[in-house]
């Protein structure tokens, strides 16, 4: 049984000119977006994860408030995952591999737009453009492949799929995305008592829709690379990472498409797991049942 918490802070820094009067926005979004996991071996072979997903996002905006942007912030639970892993491979000593196949469902919270924005924008109606949760059940599915070599290096890759099942009871139905993940880890060299890795990661994201219609400056495409150092401590790994974007093909313009604008991203995270053994040894039960 392993049990995991892992806290993300994103500070997005955004300005775009004007939409209308009220002239250029700048802003900053901030999220706060903590994990618990639940990982239990169901067989040698098998495993099920929950994943409990919830914080708070925040907007700082620069200037008078105006339809679209202001001061505000949205907190709550997001999301909940439920993942089952199938265990091809897995090498725990020496050089090998390990080689993971998951499936499964992310299921929304009501902490969601409940109308569609740029509806309410073209009305000239006050709006907000972001929440906690896309309030859409995704089909999850993913693969993990790990191999330590005889060199000081482990390298990784990992994969995932996001795809919606059908659109929000208000009507969004988000993209599907798509995950891509490599991080090569340097065992044996020791800094700040840690061993230092690095990633570079992608996200592809297709266009999103509010009520049949395709949402404007939807689908994305991310790349960004990162470090970060992990603390083996017991039956305890924490690790600590930090990332930022070197290509942002998105934009946190939602209301027009030709304006010009500008986006920078920065993300640390702070994890911690700790692996319990819940199996008890026969020997304990049988020593038990003697001694009642």
């Amino acid at each position: 049984m392993l049990l995991g918490a892992n806290i993300a802070n994103q500070n997005i820094d955004w300005w775009h000119g004007a939409l209308d009067s009220t002239g250029d926005h700048d802003g900053d979004l901030f999220s706060r977006i903590g994990d618990l996991s639940f990982n239990y071996g169901l067989t040698d072979d098998w495993n099920i994860q929950v994943n409990i997903t919830g914080g708070s996002r925040t907007m700082h905006f620069f200037g008078s408030p105006n339809i679209h942007h202001r001061n505000e912030a949205r907190s709550g639970l997001s999301n909940t995952k439920v993942m089952f892993r199938y265990i091809a491979t897995n090498r725990d000593f020496g050089p090998g591999d390990r080689f993971f196949l998951g499936f499964g469902l992310s299921l929304p919270s009501k902490n969601t737009l409940k109308e569609d924005p740029f509806a309410l924008g073209k009305q000239g109606i006050e709006h907000t453009h972001f929440s906690m949760s896309e309030g859409v059940l995704r089909g999850l599915s993913e693969v993990q492949f790990f191999r330590r070599t005889e060199s000081p290096f482990i390298f990784g890759l990992v994969g995932r799929l996001g795809l919606p099942l059908g659109p929000s009871q208000y009507g969004y139905l988000p993209g599907t995305e798509i995950n891509l993940s490599g991080m090569s880890y340097l065992q044996g060299y020791n800094f700040l008592d840690a061993m230092p890795f690095l990633i570079i990661s992608s996200q592809l994201r297709s266009e999103d829709y509010w009520n049949g219609v395709v949402r404007p400056n939807s689908g994305s495409r991310i790349f960004q690379t990162g470090a970060g150092l992990v603390w083996n401590i017991g039956e305890s790994l924490i690790t600590f990472s930090a990332q930022t974007p070197i290509y942002f093909q998105t934009s946190m313009i939602d209301e027009a498409r030709l304006v010009e604008s500008r986006t920078n991203v920065w993300m640390f995270s702070i994890s911690i797991r700790r692996i319990f053994n819940s199996f008890i040894k026969n020997e304990e039960v049988k020593g038990k049942h003697d001694h009642e």
